[in-house]
């Protein structure tokens, strides 16, 4: 799953250096608007009972028989609603563009729904791999050939709405070829009163986790226009990024997988604790580097017109940590089944998130990052609450697992700030030679510290987890199996 998110970041990265520079940041607000509405449906048609074919200890055929036909005919449902609502929701958002857009959008829903239940049963079976060579494929079939070559054809923002058909449907097909399963159109009333029963606590959860995300954006189409939309959700996709190469990758692979060892507490901890001590210890020197080098990171990947998504894109990422980290404590709690204590905190957190983001709009852009990076430690903090609660874990336990990151922030970050400053004088006009001094430099300090003092830099978790990294690449590499050594 990491293999996989690295390419697919890389792949990211290169079709959206091309398409920030075939379209405007208008026609990326105007699409994203589109895909706030769908992806707001999505928790319907395809989260509905996915979550609980995952986390169902005891899964029977018709189980699955019910959810898929629970998924097929919702998303059938939710693109019948959404065409006719498009034209209101256009008007809500203030969006005069947006109503063929979202009528475009809808037909994922049902395409969606049909590869749901297939996706929940790789994940049940830990087929990672699977999950995430369909992912890559997918999104570099749809964005890199179908969107960059719309694009190229002059189909303006229509070249985005085309990446998003094509990704869903490849990802669908080949999810149905990889897992097949009865799909007879069937709802068996028990099987479904129990998929269901699990799955509206998650739906509550998935809800507030949606307006957390998506508020603000809503905040800024709404009252910012969607040009502003457009550079805002860029630099927050940005800053989302290393959260989806670190924080993602452990969400989907830590709730099938300690829903398994869900009975055993002291397993499940000592997982809980390594996986906040390594996230902290990528996250931070990351974040740091980050923010350093935050212009010239915006102007490599999107371009020169896109210069004013520098001050929100270095704004939030000062939050990677809290951003990647608490996807850990909701994974965690939602393997031990405590959905309904997840739900709330998620919509404290979007609350928070839409009450910042309406406030800091008056500072505009700058001021919704502020907010709503307020609002990511907020709940940060909250879901931190819940995972010591449960696990029995104590504050000071928690923070400690931090230090090594904390360390190796300051250690990369010192140089890098030192190496930025002096570029910037010396290197004007170059922001590729300025980022290729500060990244140098950082790494030239860090490197041998790792070699010649890793218990220092990386303490005990830190340690274990370069051991396992080590002995897996050995491996796969064909340098001998890895040595023995019992999982937490």
């Amino acid at each position: 799953m990491s293999l996989g998110a690295v390419v697919q970041g890389g792949v990211t990265v290169g079709v959206l250096a091309v398409l920030a520079r075939l379209l405007s940041p208008a026609d990326f607000g105007l699409v994203s608007a589109g895909l706030l509405v769908i992806n707001f449906c999505a928790i319907f048609s395809q989260g509905l009972v996915g979550p609980a074919v995952v986390q169902h200890p005891a899964l029977r055929d018709e189980h699955v028989r019910s959810a898929h036909a629970i998924s097929v005919l919702g998303g059938i449902a939710l693109l019948a609603v959404l065409w006719i609502a498009a034209p209101a929701v256009a008007s809500a958002l203030r969006a005069d563009d947006l109503t063929p857009i979202v009528r475009a959008l809808a037909w994922i829903l049902p395409v969606q729904g049909l590869g749901a239940v297939a996706e929940a049963l790789l994940r049940r079976s830990l087929r990672f791999r699977v999950v995430a060579s369909v992912r890559m494929a997918s999104y570099a079939v749809g964005y890199g050939v179908v969107g960059i070559g719309a694009a190229l054809l002059g189909a303006g923002l229509w070249s985005l709405v085309a990446a998003n058909a094509a990704q869903a449907g490849l990802n669908t097909t080949l999810l149905l070829v990889r897992q097949p399963y009865p799909k007879r159109l069937r709802i068996e009333r028990t099987a479904a009163r129990e998929l269901l029963g699990t799955s509206g606590g998650i739906i509550l959860g998935n809800l507030g986790s949606y307006a957390a995300r998506n508020g603000d954006n809503l905040v800024v189409v709404r009252w910012l226009g969607v040009a502003a939309l457009g550079l805002y959700e860029r630099a927050y996709a940005l800053m989302t990024m290393p959260a989806t190469l670190v924080g993602q990758v452990l969400d989907d692979v830590l709730f099938p997988a300690l829903a398994q060892i869900q009975s055993d507490r002291a397993r499940v901890a000592t997982a809980y604790r390594r996986c906040v001590a390594g996230v902290a210890l990528v996250s931070l020197p990351l974040s740091a580097v980050i923010v350093i080098a935050a212009p010239e990171i915006v102007w490599l990947i999107l371009g020169p017109k896109w210069g004013a998504a520098a001050v929100p894109f270095r704004i939030l990422a000062v939050g990677t940590l809290f951003r990647t980290s608490y996807k850990i404590s909701e994974s965690m709690s939602r393997a031990l089944g405590a959905v309904y204590h997840s739900a709330w905190r998620q919509w404290t957190y979007a609350a928070v998130v839409v009450a910042g983001a309406i406030v800091g709009r008056q500072w505009g852009l700058a001021g919704v990052s502020w907010a709503v990076l307020l609002a990511i430690f907020a709940n940060y903090l909250m879901t931190a609450q819940l995972g010591l609660r449960l696990l029995s874990f104590t504050w000071r336990d928690y923070l400690l697992a931090h230090a090594a990151g904390l360390k190796a922030a300051a250690v990369v970050g010192g140089p890098a700030l030192v190496a930025a400053s002096v570029a910037r004088v010396w290197l004007t006009g170059h922001p590729v030679a300025i980022l290729a001094t500060t990244l140098v430099a950082a790494v030239a300090v860090t490197a041998p510290l790792v070699a010649l003092r890793p218990s220092w830099l990386l303490e005990a978790d830190g340690e274990w987890l370069l051991r396992r990294l080590v002995r897996f690449g050995s491996a796969r590499l064909g340098m001998g199996p890895p040595e023995a050594e019992p999982l937490p």
